[in-house]
């Protein structure tokens, strides 16, 4: 039997290197204040009392979505600690998961999908997710099929090599500059009847990572505008070749 304590005594440990900065060294349009640890500790345990009660109130309308709230906590403590061990309690073997870095590709299976996750541990040292406590969505299929979307902050330092699929030595990659990058993104997850993942999406803004962790330029720099510029010259070859009489 799962204790949901367990994930609670999980976050109560130090996992970002200190001391953080201030403010992100990104190359983002505004200066952003970073997040401490201590603030996104006490968010993500925010986020499980607002859940509970998120809970107590569908139940009382109907709707018992408890085993939610038990499966929450197993998944996050299971990358607090990245201990795989409780898988299968939480996903099914043919799970169907997609992410920017598989590049339309859908993975399928445990294995393909913690290489996955694995790439962004491997990556970005100390590498954590924090819920964000009021932007979770959870929606009931008149079918009975529970669904759950949840937008988090994920923090750490881009001091490795990001590979993207297939996740391995062959793998296109980003390799960080060692920053401080905290950036949002969106998980959806759909749920079958005994209460486990059986598809999953996680959606992120390429541009705003690159730009976080140093590896793109600012918008109003004259790099960035040359990038764009440089995004003419494939079109205006192809108008040029339709426009040449075939001999």
């Amino acid at each position: 039997m799962f204790d949901v304590n367990l994930t609670f005594h999980e976050l109560d440990k130090t996992r970002l290197k200190q001391p953080l900065p201030e403010f992100l060294p990104s190359n983002r349009g505004e200066r952003t204040r970073v997040i401490t640890e201590d603030e996104l500790n006490k968010t993500t345990r925010q986020w499980f009392g607002e859940f509970e009660r998120r809970v107590e109130f569908l139940a009382d309308h109907g709707l018992d979505i408890a085993w939610l709230y038990e499966w929450s906590a197993k998944y996050l403590w299971s990358w607090l600690t990245l201990d795989m061990s409780r898988n299968r309690e939480l996903y099914t073997e043919d799970l169907r998961y997609k992410d920017p870095t598989t590049f339309g590709r859908t993975l399928v299976g445990l294995d393909q999908f913690v290489d996955y996750n694995m790439a962004f541990f491997g990556a970005i040292s100390s590498w954590r997710y924090d819920p964000f406590p009021d932007q979770t969505y959870i929606d009931v299929t008149p079918d009975g099929e529970t669904r759950m979307v949840i937008r988090y902050m994920g923090s750490g330092f881009f001091d490795g090599t990001l590979r993207m699929y297939p996740y391995d030595d062959t793998a296109p990659s980003l390799t960080g500059r060692g920053t401080f990058v905290q950036a949002t993104a969106v998980d959806r997850y759909h749920f079958t009847p005994d209460g486990r993942m059986y598809f999953g999406e996680t959606l992120w803004d390429f541009m705003d990572m690159a730009q976080t962790s140093g590896l793109a330029p600012r918008d109003d720099s004259w790099q960035f505008k040359a990038i764009l510029q440089a995004t003419r010259l494939p079109g205006l070859a192809q108008r040029i070749r339709r426009r040449t009489p075939k001999q």
